[in-house]
């Protein structure tokens, strides 16, 4: 088998490599190497990955881990590699320990579960060396004697890559002789190539977050050497180059993949869970439908439960059922329903989702195939500011060890590989931001370089930098730090340290040191817990509406067929609704006019790249304007609710069905299939579908025309199921938002806190709907926005140098009852607010409600301050407002109210040019949509502005103008732009362009500037 390194690192030991496994495993097969051993630093992040690539390489894996020891009065590191698969378990406990217990194992921990792992002490560091090279003989002997003696499986590490590790390495020699211990040569293996010694370098310094002159700069003898290098190495030791191969031969670890690790739920008296299940869905059956029950719904639940009870899914559905029922209970909302397991009845008479699948004729295959058997998958919806508290009652119900979270990796993206090692060699900032500028996301470094002329030339003056940046090309990709999956839970009923290492999480849930894919890899159970805002906000919503309008509102008992809400989304007014609130959703909305569930189900299965060129189509066919084509009449029960197009991939299923008689597994089979656009099984699949086909009659032509519709939407259709569950949360938000707007949009704006083009937007929205923004009052103003007599009060925290501590305090101040003058206000908040928070209170009108104009207020202020600070603000009436009359500009308040708010609340800028918008016969943003021009001239505030780069590396820009209503986005293409359009920010401008479609939008083309304010 010949030598094989043991001590290898990738990538996952974060920071501390920089080899990439694929590099890795194909290093190994282009030199025929027949092992690979790979030993992460006190981690088991990389060991499925790994594992799996050198099986499909044909390749040996040996799996370990390097490990800190603890012992009375001594730390060591330890290479541990996994004999067989129990040793593989034990690294799995001993990487948790040292991942929940500060980074390392007590000694007497690892000695005792170490008789299926093999030992390598340390040739660099640890008591060995350090004994070694004090001349300590006898601490040598008592750590051997108290220690190491007690491993079975015990070498002795010897390392060169330095003249000290040099020496040690032959004094360790001699002391194993003496006392009968083997030795292994080792090389601490960091990166493949010699040249590669720099990169680990940089990943260090920027680990320590140190420049590279502060940095030492690594050995670059941590390289992949061959075999013949290490035998000169270790020349005089040649038996340690063959004890590799020794420890490699006795290391065989399987690890059990694609398991079926479905957790067991615990039923009440023993019940199985086949018939837990079945009895919680007859009666959550007769609950959902009662006197309207039928022999369809019957039949459906029965099949349903047959299929799960063959597959062996009850527990999964009990599982849900179960931390659903506790969301619910407590008062969390969950969503309607997500993905595919809408289209289950048992999901709906359960309530995990609350669609009907057969009111909305969702296919339960599209779910779960029997024709192919594969791991169920729910992902539930909850308010995001509950989630939580969902996953803690999991977690409580199942142990602490049987729930974990999933660990994710963040990587060095183009630009961050960038900056980061810019940095660290002290490049100018403005050097590193010009650079940044040709950077762009979705792109690698290498093709940004190989595309760009303009930043080829550019580095050209500046090679260092050139040098740098093909230097992060090399760290493009390197895992950098671990994180956490957004939704991702594990359940299970045993403890998961049997399967994944964990550590520590941030919520008091532990996380999965193996990513995702490694742990469905392995045959755990994944259950995605997703936060939804737009979920919290229903919540606020229907809070308000209870507490100040009708106690009685209930949500489910909305009516769907509500004309008003249908008027309000066929104007386009969606902002702040979910999954209708872009601009190009709005004007397919505009389109379309929805006036069913069905219609805006279609809206959002067909917006998305592809499935948009149909939306004209369908929505000329909808208002008449087209005749409708079913392709054959046998289709037309399938395609009647989205006008003769295929919208959904249910629809290409039951296709298949009616046409070849395929079952509806065997049709999700064949969609699947179309989807990879294999060729060799496209001819198989239309050969078989055409003949199933003509067996029914069909003409061979036809058969080959309806398999040839298929194909071509078989990547266009979408998931049914999703697009209904989804459409209910937007008409749900959308009723709402027409029968209640104030309240609606007093939550929505609450949400958008932070954002200042959101908040400028939705009080744009709120203007539209006749609803009047109330400025900041100091009085009366919240944390959030509140409700005045159908009015919306604007709220504190929008304020620039009123954070939240600020504000809270404020309003506990005011509960002491209201401030009566800006001198009583003054005195009473004066402990914990400062002159900066005054002003921009006064210049935002939150003090208007006293009497006096801003002027005046700024004039005093600091005498109030002063004299209060002496009398202990006792002796108001001894003090004398002194009053100005001339007041603030109009665009003075408005150029303050900008600056502190980030947007125009009471008044906008672009009536500046309002007048020559009149003489000269200009647009407004919000007049596009209703004007038929090729080419037109615009005023606006520019209120956006976006420079990137474009295809051929030169620069280009984005800009969005707004009026009062509406925002319009200007392109400026590279050969009109200049880089002084950048000073246009926060001005009032008049363009002239081409207006053009993008994505269902309407917007500009900039021809060119007619005008600037």
């Amino acid at each position: 088998m010949g030598f094989t390194h043991l001590q290898v690192r990738s990538a996952y030991s974060l920071l501390n490599s920089s080899i990439k496994l694929a590099d890795y495993v194909s290093l190994a097969t282009s030199n025929q190497l027949k092992s690979l051993a790979l030993v992460e630093e006190g981690s088991m992040h990389s060991a499925i990955k790994f594992y799996i690539a050198c099986q499909k390489a044909g390749i040996k894996p040996i799996i370990g881990m390097s490990l800190k020891i603890r012992g009375e009065g001594f730390e060591d590191e330890w290479t541990l590699l996994a004999k067989n698969s129990k040793g593989y378990e034990t690294l799995l406990k001993l990487a948790s320990l040292t991942a929940l217990e500060d980074g390392g194992v007590d000694v007497e921990e690892v000695i005792a579960q170490s008789s299926n792992l093999i030992v390598i002490t340390s040739g660099e560091r640890g008591v060995l060396v350090s004994a070694i090279k004090q001349h300590q003989e006898e601490c040598l002997n008592r750590y051997y004697h108290q220690y190491l003696k007690r491993l079975e499986h015990l070498y002795i590490g010897l390392l060169r890559v330095n003249h000290l590790t040099y020496e040690v390495s032959r004094h360790l020699i001699h002391w194993s002789e003496r006392v009968g211990l083997k030795t292994v040569a080792l090389n601490d293996v960091r990166y493949i190539r010699k040249e590669d010694a720099k990169t680990l370098t940089f990943l260090r310094a920027i680990k320590e977050n140190q420049s590279i002159g502060q940095t030492d700069i690594q050995d670059v003898e941590r390289y992949f050497k061959t075999e013949e290098e290490m035998r000169a190495l270790f020349a005089d030791c040649p038996q340690a180059i063959d004890m590799t191969e020794e420890i490699v031969a006795s290391c065989t670890v399987k690890i059990p993949l694609h398991q079926q690790l479905l957790p067991k739920f615990p039923t009440p008296e023993g019940a199985s869970s086949d018939s837990y299940l079945e009895a919680l869905c007859y009666k959550g059956l007769m609950k959902r439908y009662g006197d309207n029950l039928s022999p369809v719904h019957k039949n459906r639940l029965s099949y349903e439960l047959s299929i799960i009870k063959e597959m062996g899914f009850a527990d999964y559905f009990l599982i849900v059922w179960d931390f659903i029922k506790y969301a619910k209970m407590n008062q969390i909302f969950v969503g309607p329903g997500r993905g595919s397991a809408a289209g289950s009845i048992v999901s709906y008479v359960l309530g995990i989702t609350n669609v009907d699948p057969i009111k909305y004729n969702l296919l339960f295959e599209r779910f779960l195939n029997p024709e192919r058997i594969s791991m169920p998958d729910i992902d539930i919806d909850f308010q995001d500011n509950r989630r939580d508290e969902v996953i803690q009652y999991v977690q409580t119900k199942y142990g602490s060890r049987c729930v974990v979270q999933i660990a994710t990796f963040g990587t060095f993206q183009s630009r961050s590989a960038w900056r980061d090692l810019a940095r660290i060699h002290d490049v100018e900032t403005q050097l590193i931001n010009k650079v940044a500028g040709y950077i762009y996301s979705g792109v690698t470094l290498k093709d940004i370089y190989e595309q760009s002329r303009e930043l080829r030339e550019f580095f050209s003056s500046y090679p260092k930098l050139e040098v740098i940046y093909q230097e992060a090309m090399k760290i493009e990709g390197l895992p950098r730090h671990t994180s956490i999956h957004a939704a991702g839970v594990i359940i299970s009923d045993h403890d998961l340290t049997d399967y994944t290492a964990i550590m520590e999480g941030p919520t008091g849930v532990y996380v999965s040191q193996y990513e995702a894919e490694d742990l469905e890899a392995i045959g755990l159970l994944k259950m995605d817990f997703l936060g939804l805002k737009n979920l919290n906000m229903l919540q606020q919503i229907i809070t308000l509406i209870k507490k100040k309008s009708d106690p009685t509102f209930d949500l489910t008992t909305i009516d769907f067929n509500d004309a008003k809400t249908y008027e309000m989304i066929a104007k386009g007014q969606t902002t702040g609704v979910f999954q209708l609130e872009s601009e190009g959703m709005r004007q397919v909305l505009k389109k379309v006019c929805p006036t069913s569930l069905e219609d805006i189900v279609a809206c959002n299965a067909l917006f998305r790249p592809g499935p948009m060129e149909s939306i004209p189509l369908f929505a000329a066919r909808k208002h008449h304007e087209q005749p409708v084509d079913y392709y054959h009449p046998s289709l037309q029960g399938i395609l009647h609710n989205t006008y003769g197009i295929i919208v959904y991939q249910e629809q290409i299923m039951q296709i298949a069905n009616v046409v070849s008689g395929y079952t509806l597994g065997e049709a999700d089979v064949l969609r699947r299939a179309v989807s990879k656009k294999k060729k060799d099984v496209l001819e198989e699949e239309e050969r078989k579908f055409v003949a199933k086909a003509v067996e029914r009659g069909y003409p061979i032509e036809i058969a080959s025309q309806l398999y040839a519709l298929i194909l071509k939407f078989a990547n266009y259709g979408f998931n049914r199921s999703h697009a209904v569950a989804y459409s209910m949360i937007a008409y749900q938000m959308a009723y709402l938002k027409a029968h209640y707007p104030a309240y609606f949009m007093s939550v929505a704006l609450t949400n958008v806190i932070g954002s200042e083009r959101h908040t400028s937007q939705y009080i744009r929205e709120a203007k539209q709907l006749n609803l009047s923004i109330l400025p900041p009052s100091v009085n009366k103003s919240g944390l959030s926005y509140q409700i005045e007599e159908n009015q919306i009060r604007f709220s504190l925290l929008p304020i620039k140098h009123i954070g939240l501590n600020l504000a809270r305090q404020l309003i506990e101040e005011r509960e002491a009852g209201l401030f009566k003058s800006v001198y009583d206000f003054v005195v009473r908040t004066r402990r914990f607010m400062n002159q900066r928070a005054y002003e921009g209170l006064i210049d935002v009108g939150a003090l208007d409600e006293f009497g006096y104009n801003r002027t005046t207020l700024h004039h005093n202020l600091g005498a109030i301050l002063d004299f209060s600070k002496y009398d202990g603000g006792l002796f108001e009436t001894d003090f004398e407002i002194q009053v100005l009359h001339k007041d603030l500009s109009k665009l003075e308040m408005m150029k303050r109210e900008k600056e502190l708010l980030g947007f125009y609340l009471n008044s906008h800028p672009i009536h500046m040019l309002a007048k020559a918008a009149q003489e000269n016969g200009w647009y407004y943003p919000s007049d596009i949509m209703n004007i038929n021009l090729s080419q037109a001239t615009f005023i606006g505030f520019v209120e956006k502005f976006r420079e990137i780069r474009d295809k051929k590396g030169k620069l280009m820009a984005f800009m969005d103008i707004t009026d009062e209503h509406m925002s319009l986005t200007v392109t400026v293409f590279s050969d009109v732009y200049t880089s002084e359009y950048k000073s246009l920010l926060g001005k009032v401008i008049a363009v002239n362009g081409r207006i053009n479609m993008r994505n269902n939008e309407k917007n500009l083309n900039l021809s060119k500037i007619i005008a600037v304010s």
